[in-house]
């Protein structure tokens, strides 16, 4: 029988520390070695969700829906569309949202009343999107390894995605520091956020390719193979993105408005095509 006297008996264990620090400050202590070995060793932590170890992880879907909630939270701050708006397509230059506000003032409409339709539109539908999108990955995934539950795919493709939104929020933090620097103009700066999202994409492959090297692929040749793959899903994937938000534009558009994303095009490019020529 265990002595209560004993000094072993009276030191705190790793979850009576967690249960600490989240009824005190709120905060899960599993996640600063989640945030860790998720960007590093992504491996792992699907390892342990495989193995259904909870003491050492944030479970991948609960850190993912924080990562996706955090991700629209810092696009936000950066002024960055999540999704399409007048704002987004304005955004190369203020002619452009000038000769957008004149076309819309013309037809009896306000700038800020059509972009905030627009934009509560992404908003509830950027979930669903997202969602779709994101299905050819994991059916992918199931056709290589058909005996894994769903689930398992579902986790093995989220596990690298949580890596490239960390990978995505150290890049923009980069490129916030760069541009407090002199001479670093907006268009500039645009364009290294750009680059975030493309290093932040790199990085979930990279990530993949140590998933697909610990679960799936029994050779590098059968690796690189479906490494080929994930990377050709990129393309249905910004094809269901890109449907998704211009069907949904055109729908609020048509239906509140009675005019089309294709003339806000047509304005945009006449704009463009008349800035170029004088």
């Amino acid at each position: 029988m265990t002595n209560p006297n004993e000094e072993k008996d009276a030191r705190p264990s790793r979850a009576d520390v967690d249960d600490v620090a989240d009824a005190a400050i709120g905060v899960d202590t599993r996640i600063f070695t989640t945030i860790r070995d998720t960007f590093l060793h992504t491996p792992r932590v699907l390892e342990a969700a495989y193995a259904g170890e909870r003491e050492k992880y944030v479970p991948i879907i609960r850190l993912f829906l924080v990562l996706f909630g955090l991700q629209f939270a810092v696009m936000a701050f950066f002024d960055i569309p999540a999704g399409f708006s007048l704002d987004a397509l304005a955004r190369s230059s203020d002619d452009a949202a000038l000769t957008i506000n004149a076309w819309l003032a013309e037809s009896g409409q306000s700038y800020e009343a059509v972009n905030t339709s627009l934009q509560n539109a992404a908003g509830l539908t950027t979930t669903l999107l997202v969602f779709l999108s994101s299905l050819p990955f994991v059916l992918l995934l199931k056709a290589y390894r058909p005996s894994r539950s769903f689930f398992g795919h579902v986790l093995a493709y989220l596990a690298p995605v949580n890596a490239s939104f960390l990978a995505l929020f150290l890049l923009m933090a980069i490129v916030a520091l760069i541009g407090l620097l002199p001479g670093i103009g907006e268009e500039t700066e645009f364009t290294l956020y750009f680059w975030a999202f493309v290093g932040s994409l790199i990085w979930y492959f990279v990530s993949a390719v140590w998933v697909l090297l610990r679960f799936y692929g029994r050779s590098a040749l059968a690796v690189t193979l479906q490494v080929t793959g994930l990377v050709f899903m990129v393309i249905p994937m910004f094809i269901i993105m890109m449907i998704g938000q211009y069907g949904i534009a055109e729908l609020v558009l048509q239906n509140t408005y009675d005019m089309s994303v294709i003339d806000l095009f047509r304005i945009s490019a006449e704009h463009a095509i008349e800035s170029e020529n004088s």
